[in-house]
């Protein structure tokens, strides 16, 4: 175990920002906190470097509680979304900055900022300036900067929110590789579902400055435990029957003309294709059951002609072992 936190909580103004949190994060995992603008996921954050104190709640760090000690004597190290680079030093010295504050200089720190600058593909632009580099290579410096002093636990706020799309997917991989490669446990921080989902060992999802579910990437997308949950994480459609709240995820539907054959098993009703979104690999359908709701189903477009015209009656089944029953108390 490298943090635990336990019974946290931050007001600000009379408001809870963070109200009792409570999780474990283990040596070497990649744990991401998932949510909304606003929901208390940068605050623990926060918290945890030391930039902020909690108003209750223990912050341990490798056992030992850390909930009064400050930044610099925590064994942390924080990336944020702007680098923080200084922009009169080099690449190398920005990466050397944190090393020499601590005391390492001459060979070993030089063999330090190689070692860093290698692991994030950097070696070559250790002489160039901050202002000379793309938004990507700048959030890799300060990747590097971050992991050369080797912190038990490296805090990584939305550090990918500042780049294009193409780069951001490129940079989720080199960060997971990284992860892997360094050995460090990485604390992560992100409003985006996607990012959360191909990069992370676990997931704690927050809501409203409290946490709605932590497990792993799967646990969280197959097994909602709230209709917050299902509805942020991926796409999902809410059926009501009786008294039970039902989760199905677009994926899992099949659409097609009435009649058609459904595979066994699968819960067959009527309905009408109200719309058709073309989203380039696949399609989205809204249908409208008879009942009034509405689902997504997503058609891959894989060269076959469309069968489908919108406004038209439809066939709408699913495998009944595929939904998930909420709690509609939670």
């Amino acid at each position: 175990m490298v943090l635990r936190l336990t019974g946290i909580r931050k007001h600000y103004k009379g408001a809870a920002a963070v109200e009792h949190v409570d999780l474990t994060v283990g040596r070497g995992e990649f744990f991401t906190l998932l949510g909304p603008s606003g929901s208390g996921k940068t605050t623990t954050l926060r918290l945890i470097a030391g930039f902020e104190r909690p108003d209750a709640g223990i912050i341990e760090l490798d056992g030992v509680d850390v909930a009064r000690t400050p930044p610099f004597d925590r064994n942390i190290n924080t990336v944020f979304q702007d680098y923080a680079l200084f922009p009169h030093m080099s690449v190398a010295d920005n990466v050397a900055y944190g090393l020499k504050a601590k005391g390492v200089r001459g060979d070993a720190c030089r063999a330090r900022v190689a070692e860093a600058l290698r692991t994030v593909q950097m070696t070559a632009f250790g002489e160039r300036l901050p202002a000379q580099l793309s938004g990507g290579q700048r959030q890799r410096v300060g990747l590097a900067r971050a992991i050369v002093n080797r912190p038990g636990l490296l805090l990584l706020d939305e550090p990918l929110g500042a780049l294009d799309l193409k780069l951001r997917h490129d940079m989720q991989l080199e960060l997971k590789h990284i992860q892997k490669e360094v050995g460090i446990t990485f604390l992560y921080v992100t409003h985006d579902q996607e990012e959360a989902l191909s990069m992370s060992s676990r997931i704690a999802i927050f809501n409203k400055g409290r946490i709605e579910q932590i497990g792993t990437p799967r646990e969280i997308y197959d097994r909602p435990v709230s209709a917050f949950v299902a509805g942020f994480v991926g796409t999902s459609s809410l059926v009501r029957r009786d008294s039970s709240v039902l989760v199905l995820r677009p994926e899992k539907v099949r659409v097609a003309p009435p009649g058609t054959a459904m595979p066994a098993g699968f819960h067959v009703e009527p309905g009408r294709l109200e719309d058709e979104i073309y989203l380039g690999m696949m399609t989205k359908l809204v249908i409208r059951l008879a009942d009034g709701t509405a689902i997504e189903a997503l058609r891959p477009n894989d060269g076959d002609p469309a069968d489908l015209v919108s406004g038209s009656p439809v066939a709408v089944g699913w495998d009944p072992s595929t939904l998930r029953v909420l709690d509609e108390t939670r």
